[in-house]
């Protein structure tokens, strides 16, 4: 595969997609529509990617993979194990909005089923297996990690945790201040030892 975009087909496929996406809306958008943006045959599309959700998988990896990156650069400059899971979570509560199909994908009634599309596939037990290692990992090694539940398990509850914030918002909790108080208080006693 190419670096350059323009002449690899599976980066021109889902730059269209991605295009699709955001013009049409993702529930809106199949293989054909994708194939016709990028200017090549369905079969061509169909010799890279399987079906329209693969597609869709591939495009929300590459935006995940940005966000992810902002992200773990911001996050370099906490130490405690607390404070990377509490600023971690507050930072992708602040990019996953800033990213118009990570909102749609997580933060949005109208493509749920795009949620649970990328919620079954393999790519966010590869972003879990991400955060394992940059926040469950070194808690694990400063021995501070709770023993009760399984490090997967508490990966999948942080996730959950985050989706609950961005697609049903607080009726009490109105500032950053008080977010970030609530998450000290009641979700890093869960995860670490006090």
């Amino acid at each position: 595969m190419s670096d350059d975009p323009v002449n690899d087909p599976v980066q021109q496929i889902l730059a269209a997609a991605k295009q699709c996406y955001l013009q049409d809306g993702i529930s809106k958008t199949g293989m054909k529509e994708v194939a016709q943006t990028a200017d090549v045959a369905r079969s061509t599309l169909y010799r890279y990617f399987s079906s329209k959700d693969e597609v869709l998988v591939a495009v929300i990896k590459q935006e995940m993979e940005a966000a992810n990156l902002s992200i773990t650069r911001q996050l370099q400059k906490y130490q405690l194990p607390a404070d990377i899971v509490v600023e971690g979570l507050m930072l992708a509560l602040k990019e996953i909005p800033e990213r118009p199909l990570l909102q749609a994908v997580f933060a949005s009634d109208e493509d749920s089923m795009a949620r649970r599309v990328v919620w079954s596939s393999d790519l966010i037990i590869d972003f879990g297996e991400q955060l394992l290692k940059h926040v469950i990992q070194p808690a694990l090694e400063l021995h501070l990690l709770q023993d009760r539940v399984k490090p997967e398990i508490m990966v999948e509850w942080i996730y959950r945790v985050l989706l609950s914030f961005l697609t049903l918002p607080s009726n009490w909790i109105k500032t950053d201040k008080e977010l970030r108080a609530t998450l000290h208080a009641l979700l890093v006693p869960v995860l670490l030892r006090q």
